[in-house]
């Protein structure tokens, strides 16, 4: 992927959720996408909202968002102290109806609107980022809002220095699956609008 720029003035930080365990704590590409994301709201974008994505698998004690969202606050608490902790807790607001990228386009699109928003950035992983911003300038831009990548870093070399093959194999053809359906959505439409 492309080298991103930092934008000069974001309304939101989108981060899209990710895997959750049994125990309702987020897994290692979830946690990356946070840290990514407070970093970013802490060092240039404090006054933006933070919305976190994802809704509850079947069987899960939580949502992604509300799970991503406590760990959020418990390491910015450890982390950075309690104030900045209740800035953050402040500012984040959940999405936790999205069961995939497409559902969070349409979440956070309404949520985006009714706040008046003009730009938001956009936090996934750099496998997911193509996809995800595709479909979020596809349908934000309509609505005169400008979203810009901001891909959290270093999650596919974490996967590849520790030769988790297989794992990176299956995101790539998920990743690859995923486009194909969106791609055949755009195809449809173009030959039966309306």
């Amino acid at each position: 992927m492309a080298p991103f720029h930092l934008p000069e003035d974001l309304d939101a930080i989108i981060v899209l959720g990710a895997r959750v365990n049994p125990q309702g704590q987020p897994g290692r590409v979830a946690r990356m996408r946070v840290l990514h994301a407070l970093d970013l709201w802490r060092s240039r974008y404090s006054q933006c909202h933070i919305f976190i994505t994802g809704g509850r698998s079947p069987g899960a004690t939580m949502s992604e968002a509300a799970a991503m969202a406590r760990w959020s606050c418990d390491w910015a608490a450890e982390n950075w102290g309690a104030d900045l902790r209740e800035s953050l807790g402040s500012r984040l607001i959940l999405e936790e109806a999205s069961h995939n990228t497409a559902a969070s386009v349409r979440n956070t699109l309404r949520l985006a609107r009714r706040l008046q928003l003009k730009a938001v950035g956009l936090v996934s992983d750099a496998l997911h980022m193509r996809r995800a911003q595709f479909l979020f300038q596809r349908h934000f831009a309509r609505h005169g809002i400008a979203v810009h990548p901001l891909p959290a870093p270093g999650v596919l070399q974490h996967y590849w220095r520790r030769r988790r093959y297989l794992w990176l194999t299956r995101m790539a053809l998920r990743e690859g699956g995923a486009w194909l359906k969106v791609l055949g959505r755009l195809a449809w439409r173009r030959r039966h609008p309306g």
